[in-house]
């Protein structure tokens, strides 16, 4: 039978574009097989041809075998294809079949969904930009590369054309921002640091690092 489970680094986790669908195939209780994919349709299109074409069960599935997973596949396909809702198969229930039938020749499939939290930058690098009283914008950067782009994109606004701004502020982030903060006056320009604490889930501020204005 398969077995399908969704695996989760915490409770919070939620579905994401790194979620990826896994394949396993054994023979007689030993792993043959195992991948992971971007889509349960490519994992269904990888685990026919395994099955049928890839050599891995070449003494297993026979030729008469594999146009029964042939036969098998191809119908459920046409009822995709169906106009009507009610007779659509998904692609689950695709290997379903197949594993119902792979079961009496001593092959198991299973499948599982795998959803990855997306890893938290260690340091997060911020830009803080205080217009006045209660008027505070921050943005958050994963590396200070990035930062340093954005400070250069905000001052570039100020000017007509780019290729304006000195070099020897284009590789200076305080200069940068001193920059942006001349031209946003009576604003400030703050650039902040803060390590991620593993333990909290929460960031810190670099006491290792002092405030740029």
């Amino acid at each position: 039978m398969t077995a399908s489970g969704l695996q989760r680094d915490s409770d919070e986790l939620a579905p994401s574009p790194l979620t990826t669908y896994d394949l396993i195939i054994c023979h007689q209780d030993r792993i043959v097989f195992h991948d992971h994919y971007e889509s349960p349709e490519q994992r269904l299109r990888v685990c026919v041809w395994v099955l049928m074409a890839s050599g891995v069960l070449v003494d297993t599935i026979t030729s008469d075998r594999a146009a029964r997973i042939q036969e098998l596949h191809s119908s459920y396909i046409a009822r995709q294809q169906s106009s009507l809702p009610e007779l659509r198969a998904t692609t689950d229930e695709i290997v379903n079949a197949l594993a119902k039938v792979c079961r009496e020749w001593g092959v198991q499939l299973y499948v599982s969904t795998t959803a990855k939290k997306s890893a938290a930058p260690r340091t997060l690098y911020s830009v803080i930009t205080e217009y006045g009283p209660g008027q505070t914008a921050a943005e958050h950067f994963p590396d200070r590369g990035s930062r340093a782009a954005s400070l250069i994109e905000r001052v570039e606004h100020f000017f007509a054309s780019p290729g304006h701004i000195p070099a020897i502020v284009l590789s200076d982030e305080q200069r940068l921002a001193a920059l942006v903060a001349t031209f946003l006056m009576p604003a400030t320009v703050t650039l902040t640091e803060s390590v991620l604490d593993e333990t909290e889930g929460v960031y810190r501020p670099d006491s290792s690092v002092l405030p740029v204005r």
